[in-house]
């Protein structure tokens, strides 16, 4: 008995997840058969559905592609090497990776000017500790090259400093960047409405009866096998349609409406 409990209890949690997915397609139908519903009306539906479901359940992860959000500054060196050296500082949330970079250029035409960068310090808070990262780079940077420091962790906040000073004919014309790399946040695959917030997502990026009929067809081949699933609004929407046509004043669409509401009830027999 207790070695076959947790094999019942995770086809208990399989069966109860996927009869809320039936539950959310079939309130969702609902709403589509309305007369007055439309495309926008399905994406708002799926957007509400999806925020309450993904409450608690979202992770954070770094992106794969690099192609995350970065909280960037730009900054024009006003400091004189070997004088004094200006600070440059920013923050940000869900930081795990800050770039020093110098570009290649200041504008579309103008070219930059190299950067000399002293301390590099990085303190970001994490797991109820903060911790700092410093590094002294000392050394001057040329235009289109970049430092990067990882801080091997997703952090809540992160804030860099950076010392920056520029030769004396380049005051005020050398540009130097901080770019704070950011965390994207994810569904947990963990979540009980996993399931239903990926059809909530096809659907939002589809919103037409075609598709809901599809995920309820799929959905109810899983629950109740064998059961042909009737494609209702698919058939509304050719019905509705077949009506239209018909009372339409051109002979041509008339005689359309009337072979697509044939073709249509023949398909409910």
């Amino acid at each position: 008995m207790i070695f076959g409990t947790a094999p019942l209890l995770a086809l208990d949690r399989e069966c109860e997840s996927n009869l809320a997915h039936l539950g959310t397609l079939h309130q969702l139908r609902g709403m589509m058969l309305k007369t007055y519903s439309s495309p926008s009306d399905v994406q708002r539906f799926s957007d509400r559905e999806m925020e309450e479901l993904r409450r608690g359940w979202m992770i954070w992860v770094r992106p794969s592609d690099g192609t995350g959000p970065v909280a960037r500054k730009e900054f024009s060196v006003q400091a004189v090497d070997g004088s004094n050296r200006d600070r440059v500082e920013q923050s940000g949330n869900k930081v795990y990776e800050v770039l020093v970079s110098v570009p290649r250029k200041r504008s579309l035409i103008r070219e930059n000017f190299p950067v000399y960068i002293g301390n590099v310090e990085i303190t970001y808070e994490g797991g109820g500790r903060t911790r700092t990262k410093k590094e002294a780079v000392n050394a001057w940077m040329n235009p289109g090259t970049s430092r990067t420091f990882d801080l091997g962790t997703i952090s809540e906040r992160a804030h860099a400093t950076i010392e920056a000073a520029a030769a004396p004919r380049h005051v005020k014309m050398a540009l130097v960047e901080i770019h704070l790399r950011q965390a994207v946040s994810q569904d947990d695959p963990a979540n009980p409405a996993h399931s239903t917030i990926q059809m909530l997502q096809r659907i939002r990026e589809d919103p037409d009866s075609a598709t809901v009929d599809a995920e309820l067809a799929a959905l109810d081949a899983t629950l109740f096998p064998g059961t042909a699933s009737v494609p209702i609004l698919t058939i509304v929407d050719d019905l509705r349609r077949a009506d239209r046509l018909m009372r339409s004043e051109k002979a041509e669409e008339q005689e359309q409406g009337s072979l697509l509401l044939k073709e249509t009830l023949r398909r409910l027999r």
